[in-house]
């Protein structure tokens, strides 16, 4: 008897760009006064293939997902493989010289600081 099990690639998640899969990531965005931190799950990428930029005001993510090997002819596939992409407007105010990123188990967390100049400052105020 053969099994033929058929599941077409989730569409809801990725669209097609150029013959291959491209992924959206959910992000969490946090406001920490001082910086936004930006945190997304891309599974499968390799640090050296992601690629964060900041160019006129919007943050940009793109991460290459090399192709698994399975270990024999699959039967089921649910795991859709390709890259991911993300943009944000920003706009301006963040220092863009001072971005970081890291990338840890599947997650990459992205450090946008404020500039000195757009953050709020406490006035002290004196007695005479």
């Amino acid at each position: 008897m053969t099994t033929r099990l058929q599941n077409p690639a989730p569409e809801h998640a990725a669209e097609r760009q150029e013959q291959t899969l491209t992924y959206q990531p959910n992000v969490d965005i946090c406001d920490r006064g001082e910086e936004v931190l930006f945190v997304a799950d891309i599974p499968g990428a390799r640090a050296a293939g992601i690629d964060v930029t900041f160019e006129d005001g919007v943050l940009s993510v793109h991460a290459a997902a090399p192709l698994r090997d399975l270990p024999g002819r699959p039967l089921r596939q649910e795991y859709g493989v390709g890259d991911y992409r993300r943009s944000f407007r920003l706009g301006d105010g963040f220092d863009a010289a001072k971005i970081s990123a890291d990338y840890r188990r599947g997650v990459i967390t992205i450090h946008v600081p404020r500039l000195a100049a757009v953050l709020p400052r406490k006035v002290e105020v004196r007695s005479s």
